[in-house]
């Protein structure tokens, strides 16, 4: 799991599709409430959110 910061005037980090991967399952097999994850993986607890709400695809 990766994520990237890219340059610019906003600092937005990019994660690799393991990394949204592996932060879902947490949420939705594992039962972990997305707060923690998001806190424990150094994310927006909303775009943790909108992930686990609509799947990639």
């Amino acid at each position: 799991m990766e994520a990237e910061k890219s340059v610019g005037k906003r600092h937005r980090t990019k994660y690799d599709a393991a990394f949204r991967v592996e932060a879902v399952r947490r949420v939705m097999q594992d039962g972990q409430a997305a707060t923690r994850v998001a806190q424990a993986l150094g994310m927006s607890e909303a775009l943790l959110g909108r992930w686990v709400c609509a799947p990639p695809g």
